[in-house]
């Protein structure tokens, strides 16, 4: 066969091309219910020249050649499909002695296979084997009267299949691009190679962690558990007035659903686990940012919530601080919070009102000296709409 040769820098940009293709969309996604628009391109006559189009295509072809996974989803011998599905499951229970309560609740989780990812003074963050969900969360329900109690699925199913499309891509890239420095003895040819191996290793190494995160969500679901003593005085969260900041949980969203569109760049240090309810990312150090909606009820603006979660919350909490962002365009007032315990964690609540909803933004860090900053920065470059 005849070999064809073609200008280098016109394969690299190709292959640029091809890499950058595979992860638009996913650095400033749509999420929240909302399929995710395609980000208007020209058409390849329209964005390169014939000789362009050409490399392109040979490119191309050498990529669409790899064992590049359709779909995570198979069909197992009953004919169901085999999904990715996270459980959490969430729970208040009034103890008569919490320290033997949260030992026994240790001790249960241990002995289960799983950890204890998180030990506050009344609050505990479990990490259990998925297949024995129900079955713990079920005995931890029976320590004591359940105050509350609530259990979310999250199908991350087709998030972990367009994750391995885009590792699949970039691996296959890479693999040519190494087949191609082989074959060069140009200097320059061979800086441009590498440089663009360089950033497709950096991208790989990026998307296996994010599989990596949501790899140990799936096989670890996550429990928590407020501890709530019998007698505990006058101060108790069920006299706060408005529901949902009475049940506000620092892992879990305050709304069941996401009513707007959002538009969010957090660094791919962030894995997304779920685009149907509400949006959810998380980092391998467990920071969650969470974005929800609850109804605006009674009717307020933007400062009277924020004036109701820093009334209502401040008892509970060791330090309070009101701040004042933007999301976008939009005004996002909220509270900082760090809690009370002995190893604390930082918790920011805000709100956005359109009149009728208000989309809460919930920012949670188990350790109280990470700073949120980045998140800020990243949420007043961000959209709601």
């Amino acid at each position: 066969m005849k070999r064809l040769r073609y200008d280098w820098s016109v394969i690299l940009f190709s292959a640029l091309l091809l890499t950058s293709c595979a992860f638009s969309g996913e650095k400033e996604a749509e999420f929240g219910g909302y399929e995710e628009p395609g980000a208007p391109t020209a058409s390849r006559s329209e964005a390169m020249p014939a000789a362009e189009m050409q490399a392109a295509d040979v490119m191309e072809d050498s990529v669409s050649g790899g064992d590049v996974p359709a779909q995570v989803d198979s069909e197992s011998e009953d004919g169901e499909t085999d999904r990715k599905r996270i459980y959490n499951g969430s729970a208040g229970l009034i103890v008569e002695d919490m320290e033997n309560t949260r030992q026994d609740i240790e001790s249960l989780t241990m002995e289960s296979g799983g950890y204890v990812e998180s030990s506050f003074s009344d609050y505990l963050v479990l990490r259990v084997p998925a297949e024995q969900f129900d079955e713990i969360f079920e005995a931890i329900l029976e320590m004591g009267r359940v105050e509350y109690s609530r259990v979310e699925t999250w199908d991350v199913t087709e998030a972990f299949a367009d994750i391995e499309r885009r590792l699949a891509t970039a691996e296959e890239t890479r693999h040519r691009l190494y087949i191609l420095l082989e074959e060069s003895n140009d200097p320059k040819e061979r800086a441009l190679i590498l440089r663009e191996i360089g950033r497709l290793t950096e991208e790989i190494e990026s998307l296996k962690q994010q599989m990596s995160i949501m790899n140990a969500r799936i096989s670890f679901s996550r429990i928590t558990v407020q501890l709530i003593p019998r007698i505990q005085g006058d101060l108790s969260r069920n006299d706060i007035p408005f529901g949902w900041i009475a049940y506000l949980d620092p892992l879990y969203p305050a709304g069941e659903k996401l009513r707007t569109k959002v538009s969010l760049d957090l660094g791919e240090q962030f894995a997304v686990f779920s685009r149907e309810k509400v949006f959810l990312a998380e980092d391998s150090d467990g920071m969650q940012v969470i974005i929800s909606t609850v109804p605006n009820s009674p009717r307020g603006d933007n400062n009277f919530w924020q004036r109701a979660l820093a009334f209502h919350l401040e008892p509970f909490y060791s330090e309070m601080t009101e701040m004042k962002q933007n999301f976008g365009d939009e005004e996002l007032l909220g509270v900082e919070l760090v809690s009370k315990d002995r190893e604390p964690f930082r918790y920011f609540v805000g709100i956005v009102s359109d009149g009728r909803y208000l989309h809460v933004v919930e920012i949670f860090s188990p350790l109280a000296a990470v700073r949120f900053k980045s998140i800020y920065a990243s949420l007043e470059r961000g959209e709601l709409k």
